[in-house]
């Protein structure tokens, strides 16, 4: 019986000893590794242009939704009634919420993702994009930022634009 009690204990005192963790598996059921450090909604903003100009005019902004096991959903601050000649492509472009994973890297302390969305011109499937991060979490674990790298596809897989920037994300 004392076996039992020592075994109970020590999830106990793990979540007792650890309580600035953000993930907590008694509510979420999230491990309390490093990897999962990043599950959670955030906020982001950034900024992309044109890859290697140094240039990034375009503001990118939405939520992040990082969940235990390396899944990831992107919800757009895009307008849903899209936007004129979008990258590039003429007529009224709206844009799908992005699906993807992420993973982490415990030698460099790094996070990677990569999410997809689809793109809908005058409210005909064009194609899709692509996007690319690198992350790194702050040490008080409440924000990550890296760079950014996008590419938008058509309908039959041709390149249609690549942009560059970055971006910072604010857990909410």
């Amino acid at each position: 019986m004392n076996a039992m009690k020592r075994l109970f204990l020590v999830p106990m005192l793990l979540c007792t000893t650890f309580p600035a963790l953000a993930v907590d598996p008694v509510k979420t059921g999230a491990l309390p590794v490093a990897a999962n450090n990043i599950v959670g909604t955030w906020a982001t903003d950034g900024a992309v242009g044109p890859c290697g100009s140094g240039v990034t005019p375009i503001p990118i902004r939405g939520y992040l939704q990082f969940q235990a096991g390396g899944t990831v959903l992107e919800l757009p601050r895009f307008p849903p009634d899209g936007v004129p000649n979008a990258f590039g492509v003429a007529g009224n472009n709206q844009r799908s919420y992005g699906v993807g994973t992420w993973s982490y890297n415990p030698l460099t302390h790094q996070y990677t993702m990569k999410f997809h969305f689809d793109w809908f011109v005058d409210n005909v499937y064009h194609g899709y994009n692509i996007v690319e991060r690198t992350l790194l979490l702050s040490n008080d674990r409440k924000a990550i930022a890296g760079p950014a790298r996008a590419t938008r596809y058509a309908a039959n897989g041709t390149v249609l634009s690549v942009v560059c920037g970055s971006a910072v994300s604010t857990r909410l």
